[in-house]
């Protein structure tokens, strides 16, 4: 890129308001920048089993088409507006659909790779309050193949601390 190109694409993100961006231009922004977000792992007891909620995406999403995931959100600018966290609202509400959780647990903080790019995770446990209709339960210990691997590290570490909290 010569001093032009870059002159030009300063002018062009000068376009762009803070918030949600157009897909492809999301994609870029997070290949070349690390992504903070959230992760909730949603865990349940089953007998002496530790289970966890996945999710599957879309068939047509862009980089995981299909695969299972925790439901978690970019945190965008705004987010913490008005003394309520947006980024919690919108995990409840478009990815568990409104289903009856505990308060989030926070577990800790993960920088790591996904497809998408570098991403800084705030990880946190939910546990359901009563039964859920969107997404399986699986058991943390036989997570399934289109899991998405990249989560992997934010399901064990969750579980420990839902599993140090349920023995204390």
């Amino acid at each position: 890129m010569n001093t032009k190109d870059e002159k030009q694409l300063v002018e062009l993100l000068r376009k762009l308001e803070p918030g949600f961006y157009p897909l492809e231009i999301f994609i870029e922004f997070a290949r070349l920048n690390v992504l903070s977000i959230i992760e909730f792992v949603p865990l349940r007891m089953n007998g002496d089993e530790v289970e966890v909620l996945l999710i599957k995406r879309s068939s047509d999403d862009v980089l995981f088409a299909g695969e299972l995931h925790t439901p978690g959100t970019v945190i965008r600018p705004g987010d913490n507006e008005a003394n309520s966290y947006l980024a919690f609202d919108r995990i409840l509400k478009d990815e568990l659909q409104g289903a009856a959780f505990s308060d989030p647990h926070y577990v800790g903080s993960i920088l790591h790779k996904s497809r998408r790019g570098s991403e800084h995770a705030q990880v946190y446990w939910i546990e359901p309050k009563g039964e859920t209709a969107i997404g399986e339960w699986y058991s943390v210990n036989h997570l399934p193949e289109s899991f998405m691997h990249s989560q992997e590290k934010f399901v064990q570490q969750a579980t420990a601390s839902f599993l140090k909290q349920k023995r204390s």
